[in-house]
């Protein structure tokens, strides 16, 4: 009996330890920004990079004009068609407040262009690098 557990303990602990750090999941690299629109910064957005042809995308908000992708450990490397789209802004401070109190605060999305969403034409290729990748984006109507 003691070889017999011997045996299905070593194929317990193979099973669950993997093929020794081999991963599946695509290197990563931060990446920030500015993103302007008409020359001002913009503001209340969500901007998402695709990795193209296919891969898993990494998204992010603008705020004050400024981005930050560092979930999942940031972008993934390799060339991306980047969208930019407009997202309510809701209030600060939403502490005991209705939701119709907070839809009445809630500022619309401001408009952005398709060619900069959903046909976007925005492209980008994160490199590998330790530190954060910067990418800004100056929109135009």
């Amino acid at each position: 009996m003691p070889v017999i557990r011997m045996i299905l303990c070593g194929a317990l602990l193979a099973l669950f330890s993997g093929c020794g750090g081999v991963s599946d999941a695509p290197d990563r690299r931060i990446v920030k920004g500015i993103v302007t629109l008409n020359g001002e910064p913009l503001e209340g957005a969500a901007i998402r990079f695709l990795p193209q042809p296919t891969g898993p995308v990494a998204a992010g908000k603008v705020k004050n004009g400024m981005y930050e992708i560092s979930n999942k450990g940031g972008v993934p490397l390799g060339k991306h068609r980047v969208e930019i789209k407009g997202i309510p802004i809701l209030p600060d401070d939403t502490d005991g407040k209705s939701l119709g109190e907070i839809d009445a605060a809630t500022k619309p999305a401001i408009s952005i262009p398709e060619k900069y969403h959903t046909n976007s034409e925005l492209e980008a290729t994160v490199e590998a690098g330790s530190e954060p990748f910067i990418v800004d984006f100056e929109l135009k109507e």
